[in-house]
Protein backbone atom coordinates (compact mmCIF):
# COMPACT_ATOMS: atom_id res chain seq x y z
CA UNK A 1 0.00 0.00 0.00
CA UNK A 2 2.92 2.46 0.54
CA UNK A 3 3.98 1.97 -2.89
CA UNK A 4 0.30 2.41 -4.73
CA UNK A 5 -0.36 4.77 -6.59
CA UNK A 6 -2.75 8.21 -5.35
CA UNK A 7 -6.08 8.53 -7.30
CA UNK A 8 -8.56 10.73 -8.07
CA UNK A 9 -12.72 10.09 -6.75
CA UNK A 10 -13.09 9.43 -9.97
CA UNK A 11 -10.22 6.30 -10.58
CA UNK A 12 -7.95 8.43 -12.37
CA UNK A 13 -4.73 7.98 -11.38
CA UNK A 14 -2.95 11.67 -10.36
CA UNK A 15 0.93 10.57 -8.79
CA UNK A 16 2.42 7.34 -7.80
CA UNK A 17 4.89 6.89 -4.22
CA UNK A 18 7.90 5.76 -5.82
CA UNK A 19 9.52 5.84 -2.37
CA UNK A 20 9.66 5.96 0.80
CA UNK A 21 12.14 7.54 3.53
CA UNK A 22 10.96 7.15 7.35
CA UNK A 23 7.49 6.55 5.90
CA UNK A 24 7.21 10.01 3.83
CA UNK A 25 6.61 9.44 0.62
CA UNK A 26 8.58 10.44 -2.28
CA UNK A 27 6.23 10.89 -5.57
CA UNK A 28 6.58 9.80 -9.24
CA UNK A 29 5.89 13.54 -9.90
CA UNK A 30 8.78 14.71 -7.30
CA UNK A 31 11.36 12.57 -9.44
CA UNK A 32 10.16 12.87 -12.37
CA UNK A 33 10.95 17.13 -11.73
CA UNK A 34 14.58 16.20 -10.65
CA UNK A 35 15.40 14.04 -13.79
CA UNK A 36 13.56 17.18 -15.98
CA UNK A 37 15.73 19.61 -13.77
CA UNK A 38 18.79 17.90 -13.60
CA UNK A 39 18.94 17.33 -17.38
CA UNK A 40 18.25 21.31 -17.72
CA UNK A 41 21.50 21.66 -15.63
CA UNK A 42 22.90 19.68 -18.08
CA UNK A 43 21.77 21.17 -20.80
CA UNK A 44 20.88 16.91 -22.02
CA UNK A 45 17.70 16.67 -24.34
CA UNK A 46 14.71 15.24 -22.19
CA UNK A 47 15.13 12.45 -25.53
CA UNK A 48 18.51 11.39 -24.59
CA UNK A 49 18.22 10.62 -20.74
CA UNK A 50 18.43 7.11 -20.14
CA UNK A 51 17.35 5.04 -17.33
CA UNK A 52 20.34 4.82 -15.47
CA UNK A 53 20.14 8.82 -15.18
CA UNK A 54 16.84 8.17 -14.06
CA UNK A 55 17.78 6.26 -11.14
CA UNK A 56 20.79 7.97 -10.79
CA UNK A 57 18.52 11.27 -10.17
CA UNK A 58 16.16 9.44 -7.62
CA UNK A 59 19.54 8.09 -5.60
CA UNK A 60 20.27 12.05 -5.79
CA UNK A 61 16.77 12.97 -4.74
CA UNK A 62 16.59 10.02 -1.54
CA UNK A 63 19.80 11.88 -0.85
CA UNK A 64 18.52 15.09 -0.56
CA UNK A 65 15.61 14.09 1.56
CA UNK A 66 17.87 12.63 3.86
CA UNK A 67 19.61 15.57 4.86
CA UNK A 68 16.41 17.83 4.25
CA UNK A 69 15.27 15.96 7.54
CA UNK A 70 18.34 17.31 9.17
CA UNK A 71 17.39 20.93 8.96
CA UNK A 72 15.64 22.32 12.07
CA UNK A 73 13.79 24.66 10.16
CA UNK A 74 11.89 24.27 5.94
CA UNK A 75 13.59 27.77 5.88
CA UNK A 76 16.61 27.04 7.08
CA UNK A 77 19.16 28.57 5.44
CA UNK A 78 16.91 29.42 2.45
CA UNK A 79 18.67 32.13 -0.60
CA UNK A 80 16.96 35.06 -0.39
CA UNK A 81 14.53 36.18 -3.66
CA UNK A 82 17.05 38.03 -4.68
CA UNK A 83 20.04 35.80 -4.30
CA UNK A 84 18.16 33.49 -6.48
CA UNK A 85 17.73 35.43 -9.00
CA UNK A 86 21.50 36.44 -9.47
CA UNK A 87 22.14 32.64 -9.43
CA UNK A 88 19.61 32.30 -12.10
CA UNK A 89 21.11 35.14 -13.87
CA UNK A 90 24.60 33.60 -13.67
CA UNK A 91 22.82 30.51 -15.20
CA UNK A 92 21.36 32.05 -18.17
CA UNK A 93 24.68 33.79 -19.35
CA UNK A 94 26.40 30.49 -19.84
CA UNK A 95 23.08 28.97 -21.98
CA UNK A 96 23.40 30.61 -25.31
CA UNK A 97 19.40 29.66 -26.13
CA UNK A 98 18.78 31.82 -23.10
CA UNK A 99 20.26 34.67 -23.89
CA UNK A 100 17.09 36.61 -24.65
CA UNK A 101 13.72 36.28 -22.53
CA UNK A 102 11.80 34.36 -25.67
CA UNK A 103 14.55 32.21 -26.32
CA UNK A 104 14.70 31.63 -21.99
CA UNK A 105 11.08 30.55 -22.11
CA UNK A 106 10.90 28.15 -25.14
CA UNK A 107 13.98 26.42 -23.14
CA UNK A 108 12.34 25.94 -19.76
CA UNK A 109 8.99 25.34 -21.49
CA UNK A 110 11.37 22.37 -23.55
CA UNK A 111 11.35 21.09 -20.01
CA UNK A 112 8.16 21.47 -18.31
CA UNK A 113 9.15 24.43 -16.22
CA UNK A 114 7.71 27.34 -15.58
CA UNK A 115 9.86 30.52 -14.37
CA UNK A 116 8.36 29.90 -11.31
CA UNK A 117 9.43 26.10 -11.29
CA UNK A 118 12.49 26.82 -12.36
CA UNK A 119 13.32 29.04 -9.32
CA UNK A 120 12.05 26.99 -6.91
CA UNK A 121 14.17 24.13 -7.94
CA UNK A 122 17.19 26.54 -8.12
CA UNK A 123 16.67 27.56 -4.58
CA UNK A 124 16.24 24.29 -2.82
CA UNK A 125 19.50 23.80 -4.56
CA UNK A 126 21.39 26.76 -2.94
CA UNK A 127 19.51 26.05 0.34
CA UNK A 128 21.11 22.59 0.42
CA UNK A 129 24.83 23.88 -0.32
CA UNK A 130 24.49 26.59 1.84
CA UNK A 131 23.31 23.37 4.56
CA UNK A 132 26.14 21.02 3.69
CA UNK A 133 28.61 24.18 3.65
CA UNK A 134 27.78 25.44 6.95
CA UNK A 135 27.92 21.76 8.61
CA UNK A 136 31.21 20.35 6.89
CA UNK A 137 33.04 23.13 6.23
CA UNK A 138 34.19 23.56 9.92
CA UNK A 139 34.76 20.29 10.38
CA UNK A 140 37.94 20.56 7.54
CA UNK A 141 41.56 21.06 7.86
CA UNK A 142 43.55 21.46 5.35
CA UNK A 143 47.16 21.26 6.33
CA UNK A 144 50.44 23.56 4.62
CA UNK A 145 52.22 20.52 3.62
CA UNK A 146 48.95 18.91 2.18
CA UNK A 147 49.04 22.05 -0.15
CA UNK A 148 52.20 22.13 -1.10
CA UNK A 149 52.33 18.20 -1.43
CA UNK A 150 49.32 19.00 -4.25
CA UNK A 151 51.15 21.85 -6.03
CA UNK A 152 54.59 19.57 -6.36
CA UNK A 153 52.52 16.42 -7.64
CA UNK A 154 49.82 17.74 -9.39
CA UNK A 155 49.76 20.89 -10.81
CA UNK A 156 53.93 21.51 -11.47
CA UNK A 157 53.51 18.18 -13.58
CA UNK A 158 50.19 19.07 -15.16
CA UNK A 159 51.43 22.25 -16.32
CA UNK A 160 54.88 20.80 -17.14
CA UNK A 161 53.14 18.04 -19.39
CA UNK A 162 51.28 20.83 -21.47
CA UNK A 163 54.34 22.89 -21.73
CA UNK A 164 52.51 26.18 -19.80
CA UNK A 165 54.66 28.52 -17.80
CA UNK A 166 55.11 26.83 -14.02
CA UNK A 167 52.63 29.42 -11.73
CA UNK A 168 54.40 30.19 -8.60
CA UNK A 169 52.97 28.05 -5.21
CA UNK A 170 52.30 31.60 -3.38
CA UNK A 171 49.63 32.35 -6.55
CA UNK A 172 48.22 29.31 -6.69
CA UNK A 173 47.89 28.40 -2.86
CA UNK A 174 44.39 30.32 -2.07
CA UNK A 175 42.97 28.04 -5.17
CA UNK A 176 44.59 24.66 -4.08
CA UNK A 177 43.09 24.76 -0.53
CA UNK A 178 39.96 25.64 -1.87
CA UNK A 179 39.92 22.44 -4.18
CA UNK A 180 41.11 20.35 -1.11
CA UNK A 181 38.23 21.83 1.03
CA UNK A 182 36.09 20.91 -1.18
CA UNK A 183 37.40 17.54 -1.91
CA UNK A 184 37.33 16.84 2.05
CA UNK A 185 33.85 17.87 2.18
CA UNK A 186 33.04 15.62 -0.68
CA UNK A 187 34.30 12.91 1.29
CA UNK A 188 32.17 14.12 4.73
CA UNK A 189 29.46 14.07 2.82
CA UNK A 190 29.65 10.75 1.40
CA UNK A 191 30.43 9.32 4.68
CA UNK A 192 27.34 11.18 6.06
CA UNK A 193 25.01 10.61 3.74
CA UNK A 194 25.94 6.56 4.19
CA UNK A 195 25.06 6.85 8.10
CA UNK A 196 22.11 8.75 7.18
CA UNK A 197 20.75 5.70 4.93
CA UNK A 198 21.87 3.03 7.43
CA UNK A 199 19.73 4.95 10.07
CA UNK A 200 16.58 5.22 7.74
CA UNK A 201 13.46 3.46 6.54
CA UNK A 202 14.02 3.30 2.69
CA UNK A 203 11.96 1.61 0.56
CA UNK A 204 11.94 1.79 -2.85
CA UNK A 205 9.92 0.39 -5.93
CA UNK A 206 13.07 1.08 -8.29
CA UNK A 207 16.19 -0.78 -7.35
CA UNK A 208 18.87 1.42 -5.78
CA UNK A 209 22.30 -0.06 -5.72
CA UNK A 210 23.99 2.16 -3.68
CA UNK A 211 21.38 1.97 -0.92
CA UNK A 212 21.32 -1.10 1.82
CA UNK A 213 20.04 -4.13 1.34
CA UNK A 214 19.71 -5.00 5.35
CA UNK A 215 16.45 -5.81 6.85
CA UNK A 216 15.11 -2.49 7.85
CA UNK A 217 16.17 -1.25 4.60
CA UNK A 218 14.10 -2.62 2.03
CA UNK A 219 15.22 -1.67 -1.70
CA UNK A 220 13.15 -2.81 -4.63
CA UNK A 221 9.03 -3.78 -5.03
CA UNK A 222 8.57 -2.72 -0.95
CA UNK A 223 4.88 -2.64 0.26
Amino acid sequence: MLLAPVTASAGQVIDGVIATINHKPVLQSDWDDAVRFEAFLQQKPLGSVTQADRVSALQRLIDRQLLEIQMSDPNYLAPSREEVRANLAKLREQIPAASDEQGWQKLIGAYGFSEREIETNVRHEMQMMNFIEVRLRPNVHVQPEEVEAYYRKQVVPDLERVGAKVVTFQELEPKIRELLVQQHMDELLDAWLHNLRQQSQIHSSVPLPALPSSSGHEVGGGT
